[in-house]
């Protein structure tokens, strides 16, 4: 515990204050006390405290109109209300409101010390909650990708290598697994970062249109060229180009973009100037380009001069230990859009995330997410409000597994269940391992390395 925590205690009852005073300057805590309800409210707006304690009954500002201040401006701060004899309503709606305890007017010293000591315990819970989860994204996230995956690590390592060097790069993967992130993450550590990033989608534009845009044109190169425009590698010259769904480029523009990697020159549309360019190519496909070498969509030549390293991204189906960080990055980006005070998602609706395929990747859960955030009625994301063909896997039991081999189902099915009866007896026992082992019949040993292997920790059910 904070040896100087800085305590605020607010009533309009000086003797109260004094007394409250005596009992907590002991050397442990910095207390400041106030009988100015208003000045109080001035106070919380611009100072940093570890508990406050106020009084609900006041003139000026009331106690619930400095609750709902502190829950805005330090919501992880812990509230706790003095109360008179017999105001229950009073009290119960504090508590709606976010009130963490309260003590009943009047009061022992010892009443005092203890919702003290356990508010302030719960602060310092929330602080090293915050600074773990700052930790964790510090370690599993490179840029905006996340992903503690050995999978992804692996990913995260082959930019490290490769960021700063000159060599073209090919990123393969699926639709949704983040592809121009991995190529802005690649731009933003190379040796060209002050320079532009210019992303263009090969199949988003028809061809004549697309070597206009690629490579400028000229004054009257066409009808409607009514003055020079320089091309969209121009613009990034001295930068990073980055070539999205490059299989989808047309035979002719293959042609072009080879010239323009052999010779580092590019032509306009209708003019005859060569232009120097010096850019590095990314480009990106969710289709192998193996393939699309062998069934003639890409030039052998092109391959060889994009495809120097290559880095594949995973699906998400296959790295779903990610799915509860991504959960968490999505809900803290989302949570922020509205005035919902999300906390998190529950292990039921996690669950059933864990167990779809998720075709549409890490875009798709970014999507059931936002979703979610909007729907919610409470502080966290239930399974109700997950999309129905979500939920209809989940009630089903199958998540797909009549298509998997009955060793493969039967397996997923006992480490679910298993993961499932130890996350309840964790509720039921709140966190208390030695219960929980006792309850279920295995010695705390053994409930240790369950814990370990579905990557539990019971300190999140205390």
């Amino acid at each position: 515990m904070d040896e100087r925590a800085k305590i605020l205690i607010v009533d309009d009852d000086k003797e109260l204050l004094v007394s409250c005073s005596k009992v907590l300057k002991n050397g442990r805590y910095d207390v400041t006390t106030l009988d100015d309800s208003t000045a109080a409210a001035a106070a919380i707006e611009s100072g940093e405290f570890d508990l406050i304690i106020s009084d609900l009954s006041m003139p000026g500002v009331n106690g619930m109109t400095l609750l709902r201040k502190a829950q805005t401006v330090m919501p992880e701060v812990p509230f706790v209300i003095f109360s008179a004899y017999g105001s229950v309503e009073t009290v119960v709606e504090a508590m709606r409101e976010g009130a963490f305890d309260f003590i009943e007017k009047p009061f022992k010293a010892d009443r005092l010390k203890v919702v003290v000591e356990k508010s302030l315990g719960h602060r310092n819970l929330l602080k090293e909650k915050k600074a773990l989860e700052s930790e964790l994204r510090k370690r599993y996230s490179f840029d905006a990708l996340i992903g503690k995956s050995p999978a992804m690590q692996q990913v995260f390592d082959m930019i490290t290598r490769v960021a700063e060097g000159e060599s073209n790069i090919a990123i393969i993967g699926e639709s949704g697994t983040g592809k121009e992130l991995v190529a802005r993450s690649l731009h933003a550590h190379s040796l060209r970062k002050t320079k532009a990033f210019v992303p263009v989608n090969c199949g988003a534009l028809p061809e004549n249109l697309f070597e206009s845009e690629l490579f400028g044109y000229e004054k009257g190169a066409f009808t409607g060229a009514f003055r020079r425009k320089p091309g969209l590698l121009e613009y990034a010259d001295g930068g990073t180009f980055f070539l999205d769904e490059i299989c989808e480029l047309s035979p002719t523009l293959q042609v072009k973009l080879l010239r323009m990697l052999q010779d580092k020159k590019i032509r306009r549309v209708g003019g005859t100037e060569l232009i120097d360019v010096d850019v590095r190519i990314i480009s990106a496909s969710n289709r192998n380009l193996e393939d699309a070498l062998s069934a003639g969509s890409l030039r052998e030549d092109l391959y060889y001069r994009l495809n120097v390293i290559c880095i594949k991204l995973p699906a998400l189906r296959d790295r779903k230990e990610d799915i509860p960080l991504l959960c968490q990055h999505f809900i803290e980006k989302y949570s922020k859009l509205t005035p919902k005070n999300l906390e998190g998602i529950s292990n039921h609706a996690l669950n059933c995330l864990e167990d779809y395929n998720w075709p549409g990747n890490v875009r798709e859960l970014e999507n059931v997410i936002e979703r979610a955030i909007t729907l919610a009625k409470g502080t966290a994301i239930e399974l109700d409000d997950l999309p129905a063909h979500l939920i209809q896997k989940e009630y089903n039991g199958n998540g797909g597994q009549m298509e998997m081999p009955l060793n493969e189902a039967r397996e997923k099915n006992l480490q679910r269940f298993e993961r499932n009866y130890l996350i309840r007896l964790l509720e039921k026992h709140h966190g208390n391992v030695t219960a929980a082992a006792k309850d279920s019949g295995v010695t705390r040993r053994t409930f240790h390395r369950l814990l370990l292997h579905h990557d539990l920790h019971s300190k999140d059910w205390r």
